[in-house]
């Protein structure tokens, strides 16, 4: 192994160190702090945390999973409520008040998108230059008084503007948040809870019609406002505490200075933790950021598997399981639950194959399973004519690609680890050119007029599906190759400029931890560790 090996060259080289009569390091007091640190001890299976993690490390770990994980799925959980609210809002009397009686509602979607598309890498470069702790709590602040100014509105073009400047502010969201995630979180950590921070925006699309009836029941014309319009006031009833949580919990950065709720020690085992996986801190942010960006691999291949994957997800989906349901003539009820079905097996499937992915730490396993239940899915809806148990098994197991957001996402935490500022700006990018594409797609194969049938959206859902798949070994091709030559510039006491901006830096980083992390034998099932 090149960690053996490197740890024996280093070993031998303080030895001569101190036969020559050199003082070498002092390497007591940094074997005690790294002893903290979990290392591979065991391959039994764990759901939250791995065999031979110590209790400080542990109860640390816990601490972060009640300030960050919460903070992100909560206000994640409010903006996919708000993202389908718009739609409940429509069918519950915006179409009637305003007057809505063509293509409004695309064009208030449309315009979300293109705001939301615009702002995530511009959001994305503010969060490597100003503190998440108070940049997140101000765009949840903006956030919600935008979209309360709906409820205000009197007509399309008001809605239009406002929609735009929400989906502006809402990019900070989704690329932030994960970005923040893979800031703490160790690679044997980040799947899991990529996972759960996806799955509370999955919960927000199951549980906003039943909220959207339970408004309309009880509130609707209380105080002379109708209930699509308390709608939004409530979602900014429910954002509002967002702010000030995430003034109190979100924590400093972390090479800055401690947060409150965790100690200076605490705080050096976090950065120990991320110098174990090669994380490192914010660095340069100049000219050389684009160089980096777009002339390494990770931009080009991974959001280009990240648009693959978006195509995959315009259909079948919810929207098109229910347009069939109704065409069959299911009840008005029917056809809005059973398609939460679709969304319990995304949860689900994400929280299984998050665990499963920490545990073996890879996620090759998972991307090939949620591939080949996307060609399954797609072939029956192709086929159609195969009865409706068949098809509502296509529509229910199509509901697995949500589950390879968090995984791609994680993918990309773990190969950019070397370069902050480069993790962040792929992020944002991987979204909003995922989205852009999936929205152009959708408006050429899935368009409503082709409804229930979609005849083309089902085809070019299928043929996405075999391209998705075959982008894998594409993926693992490249990730591999970064890894050999990572070992290989390890064994010479170096760190390759593809995962790390600052040679000499990464060189004297890994001397002080005497460890090195292999991504094959993750990609192979070896569990990650450290070897102290």
């Amino acid at each position: 192994m090149a960690t053996g090996l490197f740890r024996k060259m280093l070993g031998q080289s303080r030895q001569n160190e101190s036969s020559e009569g050199v003082e070498a390091p002092a390497t007591a007091e940094l074997a005690n702090e790294d002893a903290l640190i979990s290392s591979k001890t065991s391959d039994k299976f764990y759901f939250w945390t791995r065999p031979g993690t110590s209790k400080e490390e542990k109860k640390l770990v816990q601490k972060l999973d009640l300030a960050i994980l919460t903070f992100c799925c909560l206000t994640f959980f409010t903006k996919d409520l708000d993202r389908n609210n718009i739609n409940n809002a429509y069918i519950s009397g915006m179409k009637e008040d305003l007057g809505l009686y063509g293509n409004e509602l695309n064009w208030m979607t449309t315009w979300f998108q293109i705001g939301y598309i615009v702002g995530q890498i511009p959001s994305q470069i503010l969060l490597t230059k100003i503190s998440p702790r108070w940049y997140l709590p101000a765009a949840e602040f903006f956030w919600a008084f935008f979209v309360l100014f709906i409820y205000k509105c009197q007509n399309a073009q008001q809605i239009y503007a406002i929609r735009f400047c929400v989906g502006f502010i809402e990019a900070a969201s989704w690329p932030g948040l994960h970005f923040m995630i893979g800031t703490w979180y160790r690679n044997h950590e980040i799947n899991k809870r990529s996972g759960i921070f996806t799955a509370s925006g999955i919960a927000a699309t199951m549980f906003s019609g039943y909220i959207q009836a339970g408004i309309y029941q009880t509130i609707d014309g209380h105080l002379g406002i109708r209930g699509w319009r308390w709608l939004f006031i409530i979602d900014f009833l429910i954002t509002c505490p967002m702010v000030i949580i995430g003034l109190i919990i979100i924590p400093n950065p972390l090479h800055e200075k401690s947060t409150w709720w965790m100690t200076e020690k605490e705080r050096q085992m976090c950065i120990k933790r991320l110098e174990a996986d090669n994380r490192k801190p914010l660095g340069r942010f100049d000219r050389s950021l684009f160089k980096r960006v777009l002339g390494r691999w990770h931009f080009w291949i991974l959001v280009t598997w990240f648009t693959l994957m978006y195509f995959v997800y315009q259909a079948p989906t919810t929207s098109t399981m229910a347009l069939w349901l109704k065409a069959e003539k299911y009840s008005v009820p029917d056809a809005n639950n059973y398609p939460t079905v679709y969304s319990a097996i995304s949860i689900i499937f994400m929280l299984i194959t998050g665990t499963y992915n920490d545990w073996r730490g890879s996620q090759v396993e998972s991307v090939v399973l949620i591939c080949m239940t996307q060609i399954v899915s797609e072939s029956l809806l192709v086929a159609w004519n195969l009865g409706k148990p068949a098809i509502f098994f296509a529509f229910y197991i199509a509901g697995t690609i949500q589950s390879l957001f968090p995984v791609i996402v994680s993918w990309t935490h773990r190969v950019c680890s070397g370069d902050a500022e480069e993790r962040a700006i792929v992020i944002g990018a991987l979204n909003s050119i995922g989205l852009a594409q999936g929205t152009w797609w959708n408006q050429v194969f899935v368009p409503t007029v082709e409804a229930p049938r979609f005849y083309r959206g089902y085809r070019a859902g299928l043929a996405a599906s075999l391209a998705l798949s075959a982008w894998l070994p594409v993926v693992m091709w490249f990730t591999r190759r970064q890894e050999r030559q990572e070992k290989e510039q390890i064994i010479r006491g170096q760190v390759i400029g593809g995962s790390g901006h600052d040679a000499e830096e990464g060189r004297t980083s890994i001397e002080k931890r005497g460890v090195a992390t292999s991504l094959t034998e993750q990609d192979k099932g070896t569990k990650p560790g450290i070897e102290i």
